[in-house]
């Protein structure tokens, strides 16, 4: 029979996981729990991964510390020796800390009444061989290396059982409570609501507050707002537009992106006609709206080159009444440079009023400064106010720039693995469970998707007003692209990884991905793209959130 495995069959980060989780699923007895990828939220340490976990009913837990490549300890620290080079790592702190977290973890639960748990901890390092003890922490009878493989249960029977425990040993069903606590359970529709509710007031409130920063900079004429994903940046230029409108400025509210716009338009929707800006519309539409002369065939050239110079002859006609005083432009990294001259050619006087907000690590086109030649006033974002913590930990990596998680706490993010072609198919199977199964809402859920466009938003695509009112629905999942929902958020955002267009920054693509859903994160793909894509670090990441293969 042997023991319980948890996952069944785990989607390891490497293969020294997987050569430990082998030798203790062969060794371990009867009724013994082996948990792969271990994540929980401790106030102290954050969010904590355990590589391997051992529960045995008549013992306790064992928190395994695993470490590839050749490992060694001198001169008071410990190496890592592996294919990326050497560099040192701090296995015992980790396993220790592992060890207290979960304690604190469990005793911190309302439902978990049986105390501190009897815990232990070890490493392993299943490429080094080990004859002695490794330093003053590690013990030789706490380590399992190379060659130790049949005696791995044992090793960890050992340090359970030892003199050292001074904890009871636990009672009976501890387990059961455990796993309950560690697994979680099915969140109902009313807790999904509660939590999701209560992390949207606590990320308003953040954001409204950051509204204060634009009275710091209110006397520039010219600002540059520079911030990632989730700063705030498209609230705050909601907020420049309102002022200046407030204070008598003619404003032109333009973004590259018209779910952007839609989002803005129901945010000033009902705000007095004196707060409102006098144009609120994409650079397109302002294209349009001046005479622009675009037919079906009518690509991103026209868009760069013959249209901007129509438009800015257009804007040296129009007449005083029609001319703005001021300018907001959000999502200004998607800019084309030929178009700040023909926007600003609009202008109704040199001393114009300008703010442009941009992240430039989420530019769709490489090529684009997303800025005009002009002195700016640079205000940069570094604190992250609508991603859920664990979301900003996992698109971290890919900034350039450090960024502070003020979000609070959400749901864990998930990987599903899947095939090269069935992203697609998967997505829905996903969405199925989040809806039967796990409490969520259709209208919490967006599925955005790297390259190819689901059926149903190709399905939608004759009927621009309906689709984007899909977004707003109570009754739908809305499905986009990565591009077309920039700017853009939802609860859950199911983020389906089926290729990348050629002349993009897959880093910059997943990022954007990423950084749509405020709660819960679902990644779907095959893992050799995002492989091709994120470092080892993020990978084990993902790997941890693995769900199943598709």
């Amino acid at each position: 029979m042997g023991p319980r495995s948890i996952p069944a069959q785990p989607m390891f980060a490497d293969d020294s996981e997987r050569l430990v989780w082998e030798a203790l699923r062969r060794t371990l007895r009867d009724g013994d729990v082996l948990l792969h990828g271990v994540r929980f939220t401790d106030h102290e340490h954050g969010e904590v991964e355990i590589d391997l976990l051992v529960l045995m009913p008549d013992l306790g837990a064992a928190v395994i510390e695993v470490k590839g490549g050749h490992v060694t300890f001198s001169d008071g620290a410990w190496w890592q020796s592996d294919a990326y080079g050497v560099h040192p790592i701090d296995p015992v702190t980790q396993a220790r800390n592992g060890v207290y977290s979960l304690k604190r973890f469990l005793q911190h639960q309302p439902t978990w009444s049986r105390g501190a748990l009897r815990a232990a901890w070890l490493l392993a390092l299943p490429y080094t061989p080990v004859n002695a003890a490794l330093g003053p922490e590690a013990r030789r009878e706490i380590v399992i290396g190379l060659g130790d493989e049949a005696d791995a249960a044992v090793m960890v029977y050992e340090q359970l059982s030892g003199p050292a425990m001074q904890a009871r040993t636990p009672g009976d069903g501890w387990v059961d409570s455990a796993l309950e606590l560690l697994l979680g359970c099915r969140d109902e529709p009313g807790e999904i609501l509660g939590r999701t509710a209560a992390r949207l007031r606590h990320v308003d409130q953040l954001t409204e507050a950051q509204a204060a920063l634009l009275g710091v900079v209110r006397l520039n004429p010219h600002l540059e707002i520079i911030g990632s994903a989730g700063t705030g940046k498209t609230w705050l230029a909601i907020e420049q537009a309102r002022r200046w409108a407030e204070a008598g400025e003619r404003v032109c509210f333009v973004s590259y992106g018209r779910g952007v716009i839609e989002m803005v338009r129901r945010a000033m929707a009902d705000l007095p006609a004196a707060q409102q800006p006098a144009y609120l519309g994409t650079f397109h539409q302002l294209g349009y709206r001046w005479g622009a002369q675009a037919d079906a065939e009518s690509g991103s050239e026209f868009w760069e080159n013959e249209a901007p110079a129509q438009m800015a002859a257009a804007a040296t006609a129009l007449d005083d009444a029609s001319r703005f005083t001021a300018f907001v432009v959000d999502e200004a990294q998607d800019f084309a440079d030929s178009w700040w001259t023909a926007l600003l050619a609009s202008a109704a006087s040199d001393s114009f009023r300008l703010a442009v907000f941009r992240d430039d690590e989420q530019a769709v086109f490489n090529d684009r400064k997303g800025r005009p030649d002009l002195p700016l006033v640079r205000l940069s974002l570094d604190e992250n106010l609508r991603n859920a913590r664990q979301i900003v930990d996992t698109f971290r990596p890919l900034l350039a720039a450090p960024v502070t998680a003020r979000g609070g706490d959400g749901f864990p993010v998930e990987y599903v693995a899947c095939a090269a072609d069935g992203a697609l198919d998967t997505v829905d199977d996903v969405i199925e469970t989040l809806l039967e199964e796990r409490g969520w809402l259709p209208e919490h859920i967006a599925v955005v998707t790297t390259k190819h466009r689901h059926a149903v938003q190709i399905e939608q695509a004759d009927d621009k007003v309906a689709y984007w009112d899909d977004l707003w629905s109570a009754n739908n999942v809305f499905y986009s692209t990565v591009s077309g929902f920039k700017g853009l958020e939802r609860p859950v955002v199911i983020l389906a990884v089926n290729g990348f267009h050629t002349g993009v920054d897959p880093r910059s693509v997943l990022y954007s991905g990423m950084s749509r859903a405020r709660d819960l994160l679902i990644i779907v793909g095959p893992p050799d793209d995002l492989a091709a894509v994120l470092d080892a670090k993020s990978i084990r990441r993902l790997m941890r959130g693995a769900l199943h293969s598709g």
